[in-house]
């Protein structure tokens, strides 16, 4: 192997590690900070925590592959405490990997609500106590139903 080989495979082989352990982590609350969801992203993965942390716990978790969500789209709709749930999730055409959540104070889905026409809607998400938080702008859209921090 010459220096040229040997300067490139230890550049690709650093990229690779590098880029495999990069991570995001993303809190969302309700307008009075009374609950958290941590959003973490590792590589094509995504996990959807109950609670605030820095690293995904061993319970109250949700992991996704989200390799093939079309970025446009790539949202998180949270509507807080219900009747029935603490909080309920969407992340609309995404894959779940794994689910450690409890089924009956957490609600998940990976589609979105159909309207009357049986066409999928966000309108659920824009109502009172409801947020939706957009990958593409980094923020939440509209500007209301919760608080977003990213780290």
């Amino acid at each position: 192997m010459n220096d040229f080989q040997k300067i490139s495979f230890i550049i690709f082989f650093m990229a690779t590690v590098i880029g495999c352990g990069e991570k995001r982590i993303i809190y969302l609350y309700p307008e009075d900070k009374s609950q958290c969801i941590t959003v973490i992203d590792q590589g094509k993965f995504r996990y959807i925590v109950d609670g605030k942390f820095n690293s995904i716990p061993e319970s109250n978790y949700i992991k996704l592959d989200v390799q093939k969500i079309d970025p446009l789209r790539d949202n998180i709709h949270v509507c807080w405490k219900n009747d029935l749930y603490e909080w309920d999730v969407v992340v609309d055409q995404t894959k779940v990997i794994e689910s450690k959540l409890d089924p009956t104070r957490f609600n998940f889905s990976i589609s979105l609500p159909e309207d009357d026409r049986g066409i999928p809607s966000e309108m659920k998400f824009r109502m009172p106590n409801c947020m939706v938080f957009s990958y593409y702008l980094m923020r939440l859209s509209p500007k209301s139903g919760g608080l977003v921090e990213i780290q």
